[in-house]
C-alpha cells in the first residue's frame, strides 16, 4: 500500500471533525499526544485546540488518588525518604505515578540528632495523606503533601516542608504557586473554576472569635483568586432560595477531608458530601453570585460513622457513596434530577471481606468508598483525576517563583 502524501495527510488532519479526530486521539496517552505536537503545524493546530483537548479531558476516566511515603534508602543512618501521589487506574489495576520527590525537611523533631545512633527510626506509613500530624512513639511524622482537591486535570497540593502551595497540572507539569493559606489561618475547603470568568479560586474557611454565650466558635468564608492571589472576605453569604441555615456558622470540613465536587452545569455550583456540621444536608456554593444553600441527601440513616464521598457519572449526574467505618456494605446513589433532588439509588455492593485478609487485620479504621459510576470500591481514597492537556493563563512562570520540587524524581512513564 502506497504511503500517502504529506499534502493528503495534512489534508486530512485539518478538515476532519473533532469526533473523528477524538476516536482516534482517546487511543493514546497524553504523553503522546504532546510528542505529536511538533510532527507538523497540522498536528500542532489541532492539538492545541482547546475545545478538542477538552473533548479528549472529559473522554477521559477518573482516576482515584493515593499517596505514599517509602523509605528512600535502606542505610538506617539516612534518613530519606520518597514522597508521591499515584493515580490508580481502575481498568489495568495499575498504580501510576502522578508526583514524587525525595525530602527530609522538617521530618522530626529538632532536639533529635538527626545523624547519630539518638535518631528516631524512620517511619514507613503506606498512607499519608491527612492534613494532621501523627505521633509513633518518640517520633512526629508530618505528612510532606497533601493533595486538597482536583479539578480538571488540576491538583491543588501543598508541602509542609516548604510552605508552599501550587496548582499543577501532572500531565503538561506545569505548575503556579500560591500563598500558604494557612498563614492566615485558613483552611481550605473547596477549589473550584468561576464560571463567567473561566479563572480559579480557592474557597476557605476562617475560625472567628468566639461569640459571648456561644459554646462553639463561628466561622466565615474567604475567596482567593489564584491570579493574582487577592484575598476577599465574603462571610457568610445566603441564596434568597435558602428556607433555613442548616449551620453555616459551624463551618465545614477541609477539602482534604471531605472533597467538594463542582457540579458544572448552570451556576457552576460547589457542592460537599453531607456533613455532621451541616445537619446532614448538602452544602451548595453558587460560585457566580458567592452564595451558600443546601440540597437533600438521599433518604439513608445518618450517622457519625457515615462515610459519604460525591463523585460525577460519565453522564454528568452527581453520584454519592455511602458506607460506614470498617463496614463492608456500600451503597452508590444518583442524583438524577438536580433541581428537584431526586436520588436513586444505583449499587448495593457487599465486599468480600473473607478475600481481603489484611482489611480483617487491620486494627485501624478502613474506610472504603465508591470510585466510579460501575460501582468500584477503592479503600481510602479521597481525589480522583482526569488527566488533561487543556492550557490555562494561570500557568505563566514568575521570575520569582523557586522551581517546585514534585517533578524531579518522575520518570518516563509511557502511559502519561
Amino acid at each position: 500500500m502506497a504511503e500517502a502524501e504529506p499534502g493528503v495527510a495534512a489534508a486530512f488532519i485539518r478538515d476532519a471533525p473533532f469526533e473523528v479526530l477524538k476516536a482516534l486521539l482517546v487511543r493514546l496517552s497524553p504523553k503522546w499526544i504532546l510528542r505529536m505536537r511538533p510532527v507538523c503545524k497540522a498536528w500542532h493546530g489541532k492539538l492545541c485546540n482547546r475545545a478538542l483537548l477538552t473533548l479528549l479531558h472529559r473522554a477521559e476516566p477518573p482516576q482515584p488518588l493515593l499517596c505514599f511515603d517509602r523509605v528512600a534508602c535502606s542505610d538506617g543512618y539516612i534518613h530519606l525518604s520518597d514522597y508521591c501521589v499515584e493515580s490508580f487506574d481502575l481498568r489495568s489495576g495499575k498504580l501510576r505515578t502522578v508526583l514524587r520527590f525525595a525530602g527530609n525537611e522538617d521530618y522530626f523533631v529538632d532536639e533529635y540528632d538527626l545523624e547519630g545512633r539518638d535518631a528516631p527510626p524512620i517511619i514507613d506509613d503506606d498512607f499519608v495523606n491527612f492534613d494532621r500530624m501523627k505521633h509513633y512513639g518518640d517520633a512526629i511524622h508530618k505528612p510532606q503533601v497533601t493533595v486538597h482537591a482536583s479539578l480538571d486535570g488540576f491538583l491543588l497540593v501543598s508541602f509542609s516542608s516548604h510552605r508552599r502551595w501550587y496548582i499543577i497540572n501532572p500531565v503538561t507539569r506545569h505548575w503556579v504557586s500560591l500563598f500558604d493559606p494557612t498563614t492566615f489561618a485558613l483552611d481550605v475547603i473547596g477549589f473550584y473554576e468561576h464560571g463567567r470568568s473561566g479563572k480559579y479560586h480557592v474557597l476557605c474557611l476562617s475560625r472567628s472569635n468566639v461569640v459571648r454565650h456561644e459554646a462553639a466558635p463561628t466561622y466565615s468564608y474567604y475567596v482567593i483568586g489564584v491570579r493574582p492571589g487577592e484575598r476577599r472576605h465574603i462571610g457568610r453569604p445566603l441564596s434568597p432560595a435558602a428556607s433555613k441555615d442548616h449551620g453555616l456558622r459551624f463551618g465545614v470540613e477541609r477539602a482534604s477531608i471531605s472533597p467538594p465536587i463542582q457540579w458544572k452545569r448552570g451556576n457552576m455550583d460547589l457542592l460537599w458530601p453531607p456533613q455532621e456540621r451541616q445537619g446532614y444536608q448538602m452544602l451548595v456554593f453558587d460560585t457566580g453570585n458567592e452564595v451558600f444553600s443546601w440540597k437533600r441527601p438521599p433518604p439513608v440513616t445518618m450517622a457519625d460513622d457515615q462515610e459519604m464521598r460525591l463523585l460525577e457519572f460519565s453522564d454528568g449526574n452527581l453520584g454519592l457513596s455511602v458506607s460506614r467505618k470498617n463496614q463492608a456494605t456500600l451503597e452508590l446513589w444518583c442524583l438524577e434530577d438536580y433541581r428537584d433532588e431526586v436520588w436513586v439509588l444505583k449499587h448495593t455492593i457487599q465486599l468480600a471481606l473473607q478475600q481481603m485478609p489484611a482489611l480483617l487485620q487491620d486494627e485501624h479504621l478502613w474506610i472504603p468508598a465508591v470510585v466510579s459510576s460501575e460501582g468500584d470500591v477503592l479503600i481510602q481514597s479521597r481525589h480522583v483525576l482526569r488527566k488533561s492537556l487543556v492550557q490555562h493563563p494561570m500557568f505563566k512562570p514568575s521570575e520569582n517563583d523557586a522551581e517546585p520540587p514534585f517533578f524531579r524524581w518522575l520518570s518516563s512513564d509511557p502511559s502519561w
